[in-house]
């Protein structure tokens, strides 16, 4: 229970009405704070009984003797009040708080306060804050960095996590709820309260819980929020002199027994924020004032790691200012009043243990050394030693940089309007213009927007702070962020801009007005590469900003010679515009990329359509976008509407893995991407790998898109007929999305196999569904009018057809199509893929005797595996290979390879196929289903 100092009573039984209110009040909150057991905070230390029991035996300790005759019996009231409120939500049940933020209790009108939100409002803006917290923050509340959850609706289901997030939201807002639990007591369940006493006079309730609140505001701020005439004395109460009494007490009350060390062997502390308050606390050997310094509490403190010595360091200079601002504060409102000038308190100074690094290893000999090191780097340095290795002597990336900044601005200008409901009048002709003067040994890059501007402390903070982005700020992402989601597309991410600024030139003169200033209120500046001060002044500006760079005549040749590689913008909103003055002539420059806008209707257009959780479209085409006087253009990577790349290399799509043969290009993507997700690295050239994170995603639309291609393609080949002319179209086939070869397999496999007159996509599920029982790969060479093709008998007699064309005279060619298709040498394939891929239980080969003495060499094809063949057939000039299980063949040989003599053809390989039911339930392809669900679940195209 809470004990009243002998002063204190004393002074307060002079007043029936206030002493009633006080007894009253204490024993109203006694049950609920002697639990003591903080659910919010199951780590902090002390907030009970013992500790509201010293911080008010502490107030009455150290007022001056001389103060105590013009102190009240509401002044007595006023402080014995607020030090029960002060701290009293940090015992809030979870009742309590899901009322709360519910707003089940009644709205607080404060004669001290304006109004403000609503607690379900508070509660909102806190947790999406908390989504953003990053892995610093979430480390020091919880002790990891995983990102926070919804807190649950029934209060059964708190976690360990809910009860931490929900302690910071408390930790951040106690104050307030102490100013309001005056009011209507304390939160329970459905709007249930404890009420404390009946107040001595009107609106003393609201005055105790504004004294309360004040521990958590500044002083100044505190008494400035009390009209002027009544700071003094103000419902018979010294208000400030109260406030200050509060503050210094609660700030002083640091010593080992508010966490007592046997705990720790008892329970694990998870947050390192309370670790590092319970060492504080545990640091305290003693507080005193038997010192020479009359005026000053001396703290013996023995701090256990080098990290607490600085943290107890800054605390002790925290406690100094606040005695400072006391006395200023008591010197400004008491000053001049002839009595009651007299106030004052027994302290001025804090000294401690730590105060002399010197005398404190001397006496404390701690074990370790009371110093805390960090990497530290001057701008200066940093940006001499960063510009080249990120960017090379590339000029451009510094106008590339810089219109990021400047797109973002208007994107930002945009979204402001948007929720204010009013918009901005742009009387330009453009929102960014790129211009180049160029003039000899006076030549300038000039680089204007008519976006949101910079205020005096983004440019002071995050501007000029290389590294520090302002669009990753907390601030941004309040106005410009919507559950956690960005509203705009930022182009910039990395807080460089200003580094690669200075490829351009030495020095940047800075003309910016934040939409919120005045049009003579705009600011202007110059900063020159490693300059230490930099002075600001006023201009008149439109809204936007403009950054003039002086460049150097190579620099200027370098840019009028690639023209194309600063242009980096490839949407037609915001508008974007890149011009060259030379002698009062404009020329003006064409955006050679244009792809559509986050949302853009692509109907009857070659673009596409992915939809992937965290982006807000991804766009993607075969067409080529970049206007080139050539037909070549790679695959462009674009994100938010810069260009990143024009040479994009991703792994394969791998859509048909199981064989390979089957797969997509590259196509040029667009990506919006709202939440800086895509891994773009540092010098925004590429991506961080060379997958993308909605790979799976775009595969399966690029697997329709190429099926769709794919049946057209077969559909317009008229009948099908085993013959040179179709076999040169399939061989050849050249549509849209499909690759040529993956690396892996020979380049020049047929990717479409013959079953009888069907044609079936070389795709493991597809030739599993057809029930293929044996392929016949032939050695094509279609120049020269040689394959198996060529024979009418074994076309007669062949029902499933695979040719691989351009198969020469030449022995590595020979014995590459023998060891590829035949004998599945491990060395050709890095894992079971091609044809091997399929569940072959034996194969032969016909072929001429000839070859056999050729390839069947050390190099090529090993003697080892010829031998272990079985010969099943032979004449004069031709061999019947054969290995595995094998059918009985019915082929006329001889008639056959007379055929294919006079054609000089190579031979053919065949395999066979013996299906399992483990086969047939193996997990299809992202082809497979896409080509079934566009051919209406048949594996075959068939043309009559």
């Amino acid at each position: 229970m809470l004990q009243l100092p002998n002063r204190t009573k004393i002074l307060l039984e002079k007043d029936t009405a206030s002493k009633a209110f006080v007894y009253s009040s204490i024993a109203k909150l006694t049950p609920w704070i002697s639990d003591n057991k903080p659910i919010f905070f199951p780590e902090y230390t002390d907030h009970g009984f013992t500790h509201l029991n010293e911080v008010l035996l502490t107030a009455d300790s150290i007022i001056s003797d001389e103060s105590w005759a013009y102190l009240t019996p509401k002044d007595a009231a006023a402080m014995v009040i607020s030090v029960l409120l002060h701290d009293c939500a940090m015992h809030i049940t979870v009742d309590g708080f899901y009322a709360l933020i519910q707003d089940k209790f009644p709205k607080v009108e404060s004669r001290y306060t304006n109004s403000e939100n609503s607690w379900s409002e508070i509660w909102s803006d806190y947790f999406a804050e908390a989504k953003r917290f990053d892995a610093k923050k979430l480390n020091s509340i919880f002790g990891d960095t995983v990102p926070v959850k919804n807190i649950p609706t029934n209060k059964i289901d708190l976690s360990a996590r809910d009860i931490l997030l929900i302690g910071e939201f408390i930790r951040r807002h106690h104050a307030r709820m102490a100013h309001e639990i005056a009011f209507y007591g304390v939160p329970g369940v459905d709007g249930g309260t404890i009420k404390l006493g009946e107040e001595p006079q009107s609106n003393f309730l609201d005055l105790c819980g504004f004294i309360a609140r004040s521990h958590h505001l500044g002083l100044r701020q505190a008494v400035d929020m009390i009209e002027k005439n009544t700071r003094r004395v103000h419902l018979d109460t010294h208000v400030p002199f109260i406030m200050l009494l509060l503050r210094i007490s609660d700030y002083i009350q640091i010593h080992a027994e508010r966490a007592p060390n046997q705990l720790l062997h008892l329970k694990t502390l998870i947050s390192p924020t309370s670790i590092g308050e319970w060492k504080k606390h545990n640091s305290i050997i003693g507080i005193h004032q038997e010192h020479d310094d009359p005026e000053a509490i001396y703290v013996d403190a023995e701090p256990s790691d080098a990290i607490t010595y600085e943290e107890l360091k800054k605390l002790f200079v925290g406690i100094q200012s606040e005695l400072d601002l006391s006395w200023s504060v008591l010197g400004e409102v008491y000053g001049k009043s002839e009595h009651l000038k007299n106030f004052a308190i027994k302290i001025r100074r804090v000294r401690s243990s730590l105060d002399s690094f010197d005398e404190f290893i001397a006496n404390k000999k701690p074990k370790y050394i009371p110093k805390v090191l960090s990497f530290k780097t001057a701008d200066s340095e940093m940006m001499e030693l960063l510009i080249a290795p990120l960017y090379g002597n590339k000029p451009e990336i510094g106008i590339r940089e810089l219109v990021q900044n400047s797109i973002d601005a208007c994107s930002e200008l945009k979204d402001t309007q948007i929720k204010n409901g009013r918009s901005f009048n742009n009387e330009s002709n453009f929102d960014v213009s790129i211009t180049l003067h160029d003039k000899d040994d006076n030549s300038k890059i000039v680089i204007e927007d008519y976006g949101i501007g910079m205020t005096l402390d983004v440019i002071e903070n995050y501007f000029l702070n290389i590294g520090a982005s302002f669009r990753n700020s907390d601030r941004w992402k309040k106005d410009h962020e919507t559950d956690g989601h960005s509203n705009v597309y930022r182009t910039g991410r990395f807080g460089i801009g200003l580094l690669a600024a200075y490829l351009l030139g030495e020095e940047l003169e800075v003309e910016t007005r934040h939409v919120s200033q005045a049009e003579n209120k705009a600011l202007r500046f110059k900063c020159s590469k490693g300059c230490d001060s930099i002075i600001v002044s006023h201009v008149e500006f439109h809204v936007g900003t403009r950054i003039t760079i002086n460049i150097n005549d190579n620099v200027r040749d370098s840019l009028l010679d690639e023209e194309k590689l600063w242009d980096w913008f490839s949407l037609s909103s915001p508008k974007v515009i890149r011009k060259i003055i030379k002698n009062s002539e404009e020329k003006h420059l064409e955006q050679l990329r244009i792809v559509p806008n986050s949302d853009s209707n692509i109907e009857d257009s070659p673009w596409n359509r992915t939809v992937a959780d965290g982006y807000d479209d991804i766009l993607w085409t075969y067409d080529r976008i970049k206007k080139t006087r050539y037909g070549h253009s790679g695959s462009h990577l674009i994100c938010n509407g810069i260009v990143v790349t024009d040479e994009l290399y991703l792994e394969d799509f791998d859509i048909s893995s199981k064989i390979g043969f089957i797969d997509v290009d590259t196509p040029s993507i667009n990506v919006f991407d709202q939440d800086g997700r895509l891994p773009i690295n540092l010098e925004r050239s590429d991506l961080v790998g060379h997958s993308l994170p909605f790979q799976n995603e775009i595969s399966k639309d690029l697997a329709h898109f190429l099926a769709r291609n794919l049946i057209s393609f077969i559909k317009n080949l008229g009948s099908i007929r085993l013959e040179k002319n179709l076999i040169n179209e399939l061989v050849n086939i050249s549509i849209e999305g499909l690759k040529k070869s993956n690396g892996y397999q020979p380049s020049d496999v047929c990717k479409i196999l013959v079953k009888d007159n069907k044609l079936v996509p070389l795709d493991y599920e597809l030739i599993s569904n057809m029930k293929v029982n044996a392929i016949y790969v032939d050695a094509v060479n279609l120049g020269k009018n040689r394959g198996s093709f060529t024979s009418p008998q074994f076309v007669k007699n062949c029902n499933s057809y695979l040719s691989v064309d351009k198969i020469t005279d030449s022995k590595s060619s020979r014995s590459s199509f023998v060891r590829t298709f035949f004998e599945f040498q491990e060395h050709y394939w890095s894992s079971k893929t091609g044809i091997s891929a399929l569940p072959i239980c034996g194969r032969r080969i016909l072929i001429k005797k000839s070859d056999v003495e050729d390839v069947v060499a050390p190099g090529y094809v090993p003697k080892t595996f010829w031998n272990r063949l079985d010969c099943e057939w032979s004449n004069e000039n031709w061999v019947l290979m054969a290995i595995g299980s094998i059918p009985e063949m019915d082929l006329d040989l001889e008639k056959i390879t007379n055929e294919l003599n006079k054609t000089k053809s190579f031979g053919f390989v065949c395999c066979y196929l013996e299906w399992s039911e483990i086969d047939k339930k193996e997990e299809s392809s992202v082809f497979s289903e896409a080509w079934l669900n566009e051919n209406n679940q048949l594996s075959f195209v068939e043309n009559a």
